[in-house]
């Protein structure tokens, strides 16, 4: 064991001292060779035969040198430094080759580490706070599967009687308000949350202190935690901001706080403020606006959470049977809910890259083959002089896998730039709670990937290019291709009907995507889309305090967009289609008593008049809100606010609360079914509403999402609703932005201090609602474009390659009279068999595949057979262009010539 540790001691220490015995071992040997001269002079030799017999005592110098450094040296590390040098040597000398497939690897290297790293930072790191997998979301829920938003009031129930949480906290999504103040002036996105929310997540500000106890009770919560970008943005260095005012609204904030860079929660904020942790101000029973966050005790598992939070539930639903009837909780797992979307997205891209490297890898092979017949001469003398065959194939291997990681180091850069964008397009439907990076896990995965991928290209040639006759291959000539084995060629065809086969199955995909995306384009919303411009305005809490003052504000905000030059119609809203809506629950009066009939879900929206007219959405029975049941409608919003901020506990109707709806034909399905619901009356808690009028449905959660019931309030009732900015909504007349600069002035004749955010036509709000779709399109589209175009280089290939080898053949056929429209056959013919076995294995595959597509697609099946037939057909026209050269040059060999051939 001690002489094999020297041993491996001296080796080590000779790989860095390789020219100084290379130096010692010749002097040696020379010393050797002159003694022995000397003493056969001493014998009587003359110089010339003493030297000789010197020599040929000492034996092969060559063979002495070689034992001696298998002594010093690793013999394994010798032979592997000795390949990359002749692989680098032999790559260089073919520069055409080593091009392509170094591009071809590193679009497929490339993709892979980007994709991967995406899902790296998404999907298998955890989330970046402290104990991750303790943090939850609650959620309100109904009969429904959806999850719904949570109630302030019964918020405060879960926090007081749930038993498995060490802390919960309350908070609002983003929320768009005017910033000044600070730097030039922004609309900027503000979460509002309990002063608790950065203890229970876990990350503390990393300036200033950050919200103190008491700071969400009335009037302590005028303070703000800045996000380390909007600080940099607006202070230069971000601990000066601490101390300074942000005015938000046209209220003083001051800063006490600034996060750590890359913290990201709930979403793409720029403030943090606190909430004021009132009822009054949260709202009472009945609507249902915010988020909870929650930490799990120690050891409390989802499910235990989960059974205190439904008893709990179940005890509000006895106390508060108007509001609470059929009401639940869910808890959720954030790490699941911040990816849960993104995730099925993210591995389907990955499959498709994956299979994208296999076609690369298939093509790569492929040109392998074909050059390793040019080389049969080469490695049967180099097999001839005593090579191995383990060693031609480990020469040869090498070869692989430095060409795989020539088109690795490209395709990093290349990876590198995606992710830079990645992380720095905040508007891609991407996850950013953990930075997306090419760290350390990205890189050994690059580097697996790199040397397993150069492995399986570079293994069935290598074992294929050592299958050699040497007596016939070193009587051959050193060009020839004549001498091809048929397993080469079988082989060659098998590659090429697997790239067809994933290919196919690639372009499938992306078909049926495509379609997705072309049916979501024309698909039926319920409005009619075009020469509509929307735009955000926000009242300041300061300057509009009461009710009356808001309403006064939009009535003349309205009243001055009606008469912008280009504008045929104007309205505001709570919720514009597409972008979601709060929800309430409705119940005909006579089901009040009846506990089987649970209230129904109905997504809620305010409008002022000309919303209908503005977005096209027709009347079917009814009509809209006149000028008396508007006042009525904002005299019953006042009440109704009165009447919970009393206490009261009544169940029974409060007729004093009633108000006006207009239904979709959804709600009127469902509540009023072979009825006509104009002049009903259902009821919202303890509040009935009349219904005049049934419009048609519009679909407000999303283009993907089914038609939901929705109510219409007159805008009047639901001015006092703070969390939502008012949406102006025109429709014009002519060119869509040309009417901006009026919307800008009729809002600044109104208050010259408000400015308008989020302008946009409505095809714009479409195109956002679409986004992941279109990124999945293009990107997938561009995999499987990439796939084709390998294909049809690989059926050309392999073509050229045939009519080069059977250029004898194909002269004797033509001398012996066939003609070239049998010559054009033999080769299409080849090329189509391929193809249509490609074709036949991929659509197979395909159906197996694109069921992980399912939730992706939209108006479309799995196994659309349009999208089937019609990616064949393009693969079938693909092949026979890529048959068509090969073939005409078949089709013109001379016989004279091809007779002659070797």
């Amino acid at each position: 064991m001690d002489g094999w540790l020297t041993q491996t001691r001296l080796r080590l220490k000779a790989l860095f001292q390789r020219a100084r015995l290379e130096r010692d071992l010749e002097d040696e040997l020379n010393f050797h060779l002159t003694k022995q001269e000397g003493k056969n002079r001493a014998d009587g030799m003359e110089g010339a035969e003493a030297r000789y017999a010197a020599r040929r005592r000492l034996g092969n110098t060559a063979i002495l040198k070689e034992t001696n450094r298998d002594m010093w040296t690793f013999r394994w590390l010798d032979n592997f430094w000795q390949d990359i040098r002749f692989a680098a040597r032999t790559l260089r000398k073919n520069p055409g080759f080593t091009i392509v497939a170094v591009l071809m690897l590193a679009l497929g290297i490339g993709a892979n580490t980007a994709i991967f790293s995406i899902l790296h930072s998404v999907v298998f790191q955890p989330l970046p706070y402290p104990q991750p997998d303790r943090l939850v979301r609650i959620f309100s829920t109904r009969a429904t599967p959806e999850n719904y938003p949570v109630n302030g009031e019964d918020y405060f129930d879960w926090q007081s009687q749930s038993r498995t949480f060490s802390a919960m906290c309350l908070l609002t999504g983003p929320q768009r308000f005017n910033a000044s103040g600070a730097g030039e002036p922004e609309t900027v996105a503000v979460s509002r949350t309990q002063a608790n929310f950065f203890s229970v997540i876990g990350v503390q500000p990393e300036y200033g202190p950050g919200f103190s106890v008491g700071q969400d009770r009335p009037g302590n919560n005028r303070v703000a935690v800045l996000s380390y970008g909007f600080s940099r943005r607006h202070f230069g260095v971000p601990d000066a901001a601490i101390g300074k005012t942000v005015n938000l609204n046209f209220e003083p904030y001051a800063v006490v706080g600034v996060m750590p860079p890359g913290f990201n929660y709930p979403e793409s904020i720029d403030l943090w403020t606190p909430l004021e942790m009132t009822v009054d101000r949260l709202g009472h029973r009945g609507g249902y606006s915010y988020r909870v966050l929650a930490r799990l005790k120690p050891g409390i598992a989802i499910p235990q959470a989960q059974a205190d939070m439904t008893t709990i539930a179940k005890s509000l639903d006895e106390q508060y049977p108007i509001t609470n009837k059929d009401l639940g909780a869910r808890i959720v797992s954030l790490k699941e809910l911040v990816t849960g979307d993104v995730r099925p997205q993210l591995f389907i891209l990955f499959g498709a890259v994956t299979l994208v490297l296999l076609v690369a890898c298939t093509n790569v092979a492929n040109l392998l083959i074909a050059r390793a017949t040019g080389r049969q001469r080469e490695i049967a003398l180099r097999a001839t002089l005593g090579a191995g065959r383990s060693r031609l194939v480990a020469q040869l291997l090498t070869e692989s896998v430095l060409l795989s990681f020539a088109g690795a180091a490209l395709g990093l850069a290349g990876a590198w730039c995606a992710v830079q964008f990645v992380q720095t397009a905040h508007t891609l439907p991407i996850p950013h709670q953990n930075p997306i990076r090419l760290d350390a896990m990205v890189l050994i995965f690059t580097t697996g990937l790199t040397v397993f991928v150069g492995i399986l290209f570079g293994l069935a040639p290598a074992f294929g290019a050592t299958r050699l006759n040497l007596s016939h291959e070193l009587k051959s000539s050193a060009g020839s291709v004549a001498g091809a084995s048929g397993w080469r060629l079988a082989l060659r065809d098998a590659l090429v009907v697997g790239e067809i086969a994933a290919s196919l199955a690639l372009l499938v995909g992306a078909g049926l995507l495509l379609r997705s995306f072309a049916q979501m384009r024309v698909a039926d919303i319920g409005i009619r889309s075009q020469h509509i411009l929307t735009a955000s305005v926000v009242l300041p809490n300061t300057k509009y305090k009461t009710v009356p003052q808001r309403r006064e504000f939009y009535n003349r905000l309205q009243d001055r967009l009606e008469h912008v030059p280009g504008v045929a119609n104007a309205a505001i809203s709570e919720q514009i289609p597409l972008e979601g809506s709060h929800t309430l629950g409705a119940k005909l009066e006579a089901d009040l008593a009846k506990p089987e009939h649970a209230w129904l879900q109905v997504d809620a929206n305010f409008v002022s008049r000309g919303y209908f007219q503005v977005f096209g959405i027709p009347f079917i029975s009814g009509r809209d809100f006149t000028p008396q049941e508007i006042d009525r409608a904002a005299e019953a919003g006042r009440k109704n606010g009165e009447y919970w901020k009393s206490g009261a506990t009544s169940t029974a109707p409060q007729p004093q609360l009633s108000t006006f709806a207009i239904i979709n034909s959804a709600m009127a399905r469902t509540l009023w079914p072979s009825q006509d619901p104009v002049g009903r009356v259902f009821m919202s808690g303890v509040q009935p509403v009349t219904v005049v009028g049934v419009v048609g449905n519009v679909k407000y959660g999303g283009i993907r999402e089914p038609t939901q019931s929705e109510a219409y309030f007159p805008l009047a009732q639901g001015v006092d609703n703070i969390w939502y900015p008012g949406e102006i909504s025109v429709r014009t007349s002519g060119a869509t932005n040309s009417v901006f600069g009026g919307i800008r002035a009729a809002v600044s004749e109104t208050d010259s201090e408000l400015s308008l955010f989020n302008v946009r036509t409505i095809e714009d709000v479409v195109s956002t609602d679409m986004q992941d779709t279109t990124l999945q399109t293009v990107l997938l589209g561009s995999f499987a474009t990439f796939g084709l175009i390998l294909s049809s280089v690989g059926i050309y290939g392999l073509l050229a390659y045939l009519v080069t080898q059977r250029t004898h053949e194909i002269g004797i056929r033509v001398a012996l009279g066939a003609q070239q429209s049998d010559i054009l056959q033999i080769v299409v013919g080849r090329g189509l068999k391929l193809a249509f076995a490609g074709i036949g294995i991929g659509l197979v595959a395909s159906f197996g595949l694109t069921r992980f597509l399912s939730r992706e697609l939209f108006g479309v099946t799995t196994t659309d057979p349009l999208t089937f037939a019609g990616v064949s057909i393009v693969f079938i026209l693909v092949a026979l262009a890529a048959c068509h050269i090969p073939a005409r040059r078949a089709a013109r060999v001379d016989p004279l010539i091809a007779l002659r051939y070797e």
